[in-house]
């Protein structure tokens, strides 16, 4: 699996470091296809534990991920990545 380096941006500002986090999890989940263990998603995102437990409570609050072990996307989380996929392959072609 590819991992992003250049710095996200959303209307002319950096993304926090938080916030990459959360993406990264959502993209982990997706691409995977089945859910992951926290030290599955740990080693794919390269970050400290704390960040990726704060990470996977902001996007449960959300609604797009279930909590447990191992965590798993759901329904409406994998249509939210799918949409937000194609919206940018949108973009990018428009």
């Amino acid at each position: 699996m590819t991992v992003i380096t250049m710095t996200a941006r959303k209307c002319g500002k950096s993304f926090s470091h938080a916030e990459q986090i959360e993406i990264g999890l959502l993209n982990a989940l997706f691409d995977a296809g089945h859910p992951l263990t926290v030290t599955d998603l740990e080693t794919t995102l390269r970050c400290h534990r704390r960040d990726l437990l704060r990470a996977i409570t902001a996007q449960y609050r959300h609604g797009n991920i279930r909590k447990g072990q191992p965590v798993e996307l759901t329904t409406s989380g994998h249509i939210a990545v799918a949409a937000g996929r194609y919206a940018g392959a949108t973009a990018v072609a428009a």
